[in-house]
């Protein structure tokens, strides 16, 4: 019997059947009541209820529906903490087909991702998808990865490769190449991380070098502490080294984790530069106020494809705006440096995030904010499509107007930008209305 399917538990489904736990806008349901809710006759039921048999994935996702709760409150939730995702799955009263079928994923790559927790590379959303279609949040889901046995071997094979490529490459003499991309262990954790070696040599150079860095100090430290010819020069070096071959101690053990969790999170470059995007907006922004939103629609058609658990999104009015949630703020300081090994040739952030609780400082001059009537949130056009807006008006010598909706509409001068109903009186009456970019063309 699957796993999943064993954590039933009997007495939950009589609980919630009876409403013993008195659950607010919950009644009461008799043995046969249930059953004619869920297509099944009484007997089965009290056979669920008594331990005698056990429902299949479609009869618990009919019971929890039919009981209004999610499937995994039929489940013993004392056995929760060792469930990898073939577990919660069940738990979720879903097959593996049905999986497969709603994601639109082929059956080998959801095994895979099951089995090995290797999250398909050209589906960025993928555990967002999961986890929406799983019914449980996103944190839920991403325990579940880690519990997966294939995984936690995986890790520790990685963290025996990567010590190993260290010692070979970091205090090799010579300018800093990285791993040689025919290196077996290079190919190794390639293949066990389910991506290109290129792509792979790429991250783990970026990381190695970081390392390297660590290193240089420490032998620094090491050469003043033994040829030094003042004592308390010396002493303060064999301080400093001590520290420094901590922290290269302690960078090489997180390697292993920071590389798991970028590949499983991984953004192609298109969505990475959004992000970017959202992130210059969001390094300078104050949410004093209501915070501050990117206008979405001059981001780029990618802007939709984001996933939800980086990117907030919401509409004022009929604006639809977006700025980067708290998990996404924390995936562009951790990830900021691999992408710009894997994708050279992107923006960068213009400066580090500010941190929990501190000032965000204000926007950058150029990026001025524009509020919508009636609303306290302010609006803020994206970097590049503000320049784009701003070449167009200093080479016209006229206002950009672009239409942020049916009923909104955006001026852009060279020094302001303003937001006005399209009925409205606009700004600067006499200037041109047309000559400028669309939305998306900038």
């Amino acid at each position: 019997m699957a796993r999943g399917l064993a954590d039933f538990s009997p007495s939950e489904l009589r609980a919630l059947r009876m409403n013993l736990h008195a659950r607010p806008g919950a009644t009461a349901m008799t043995a046969e009541e249930l059953a004619r809710a869920v297509g099944t006759t009484k007997a089965q039921i009290l056979a669920y209820e008594n331990g005698h048999r056990v429902p299949d994935p479609p009869r618990i996702r009919a019971l929890a529906r039919a009981l209004g709760t999610h499937p995994s409150f039929l489940m013993n939730d004392r056995l929760h903490a060792p469930w990898g995702i073939a577990d919660t799955r069940r738990a979720c009263g879903l097959r593996a087909r049905d999986v497969v079928e709603a994601l639109g994923v082929s059956p080998k790559n959801y095994r895979r991702f099951e089995n090995e927790g290797i999250v398909p590379s050209r589906r960025p959303c993928f555990l967002d998808e999961v986890a929406a279609l799983f019914g449980v949040s996103r944190a839920v889901l991403e325990r579940a990865v880690n519990r997966t046995p294939a995984v936690r071997r995986r890790q520790e094979r990685a963290a025996e490769l990567i010590e190993t490529l260290a010692d070979r490459y970091v205090p090799a003499p010579g300018p800093w190449k990285g791993p040689a991309p025919d290196d077996p262990d290079l190919i190794e954790l390639a293949t066990a991380y389910g991506r290109p070696v290129q792509r792979t040599r790429r991250v783990l150079a970026h990381e190695l070098g970081e390392l390297r860095q660590t290193r240089v100090r420490a032998e620094r430290e090491r050469v003043i502490a033994d040829f030094d010819t003042a004592r308390d020069r010396q002493a303060n070096a064999r301080l400093a080294l001590l520290r420094w071959t901590h922290v290269y101690a302690r960078e090489l053990t997180r390697i292993a984790p920071r590389m798991e969790q970028f590949h499983r999170n991984a953004q192609p470059s298109t969505h990475w530069q959004l992000l970017v995007d959202l992130f210059n907006v969001e390094a300078h922004a104050s949410r004093a106020e209501g915070g501050l939103w990117a206008v979405a629609g001059l981001l780029s058609a990618h802007a939709e494809r984001l996933p939800p658990h980086l990117v907030e999104r919401r509409r004022i009015e009929d604006v639809c705006v977006c700025r980067l949630t708290a998990a996404g703020l924390a995936h562009l300081n951790t990830f900021a440096g691999l992408y710009a090994a894997l994708y050279p040739g992107v923006r960068r952030p213009l400066r580090s995030a500010p941190r929990s609780g501190g000032s965000r400082g204000r926007p950058p001059a150029g990026a001025e904010t524009f509020g919508v009537p009636q609303h306290a949130e302010r609006l803020v056009v994206p970097l590049p499509a503000l320049e784009a807006f701003r070449s167009v008006v200093a080479r016209t010598k006229s206002f950009v107007t672009v239409e942020l909706s049916p009923h909104l509409r955006l001026t852009i001068g060279p020094h302001s930008v303003t937001a006005a109903p399209v009925e409205g009186e606009l700004p600067e009456p006499g200037a041109p209305e047309e000559g400028g970019p669309g939305p998306g063309q900038a």
